[in-house]
């Protein structure tokens, strides 16, 4: 029963957000929601760390939860030869999905040519909005053919309860992906190998980033 309802708060929140018709999770279970639920699915403000003073809202966006600080690389993904920002490169961070991450310098530790998406999903105890980013491979029985409003199954790792969850996709955007290494403007302890940010959320430390790659 709690997997069921699990489903119909993610299916409801994606058509208050994006005005999804219908979306499948091998059920016909009918699509609800409450303005009141609307009101908690808005853009609330990203921190790095696990949300406080958010009051009873249902629905949170992946900045408001603790990050993965120390990742591995991945061995199943191919490497891009000849990246915009290549391995060891210094870059601002100018469009963070946390606020720890906003205007500070990263060193690039991976790029790779792959598809990343945003998502929404429940982890269990919340629904987390617009989770960015997972990217490809790190969605069961991974293709190139995933389109906004699919249904999937993640893999990821990047938070707790995250692994398993079933998602909706929400957002699609063209790699390659970025693995970087910074230190947080909060000065807590620093990310090795955070996963992932876009070409459109960096720029070269020493200059302005070039035409980046563009959201579908």
């Amino acid at each position: 029963m709690k997997q069921f309802e699990n489903k119909q708060k993610i299916l409801a929140l994606a058509v208050l957000l994006f005005g999804l018709k219908a979306i499948n999770f091998q059920s016909t279970a009918t699509i609800y929601a409450e303005s009141n639920e609307a009101s908690q699915a808005s853009h609330e403000a990203d921190s790095g760390h696990h949300g406080e003073g958010h009051g009873h809202g249902h629905a949170h966006h992946h900045g408001d939860m603790e990050h993965n600080r120390n990742e591995t690389k991945p061995i199943n993904m191919t490497e891009v030869e000849n990246p915009k920002y290549p391995v060891g490169s210094k870059v601002i961070i100018t469009d963070a999905h946390m606020d720890i991450m906003q205007d500070v310098e990263a060193e690039v530790s991976g790029a790779y040519d792959t598809t990343l998406y945003t998502v929404t999903y429940d982890d269990g105890s919340m629904v987390m909005a617009d989770h960015k980013w997972v990217v490809q491979e790190e969605i069961e029985s991974a293709n190139d053919s995933y389109e906004i409003g699919d249904a999937v199954i993640l893999k990821a790792q990047h938070m707790e309860g995250m692994e398993g969850q079933e998602a909706v996709i929400t957002g699609k955007f063209r790699g390659p992906a970025y693995m970087v290494n910074f230190e947080p403007n909060d000065g807590s302890e620093p990310f090795t190998n955070h996963k992932w940010v876009s070409e459109i959320e960096i720029t070269a430390a020493d200059k302005p980033a070039k035409e980046n790659s563009s959201l579908e």
